[in-house]
């Protein structure tokens, strides 16, 4: 289920801005964590990559830029 990925609304949008960005590979969890200036560690990252489908649905808002 959705809300029990621990990653919240703050930290999806940092992970967003970084791809949108375009600036780096996003499976370098370790520069995306860098670029997102202390949002999301890592593992964030890694966890964002793990659940996108699920973040997306849960946050709908987000990856459509609204």
């Amino acid at each position: 289920m959705a809300t029990d990925i621990p990653i919240t609304e703050r930290q999806f949008i940092a992970y967003e801005d970084v791809r949108e960005s375009g600036i780096t590979n996003m499976f370098d969890t370790k520069t995306v964590s860098d670029l997102s200036l202390g949002i999301l560690t890592s593992n964030d990252a890694l966890e964002v990559i793990k659940h996108y489908n699920a973040l997306c649905e849960l946050y709908p808002h987000v990856r459509n830029g609204s």
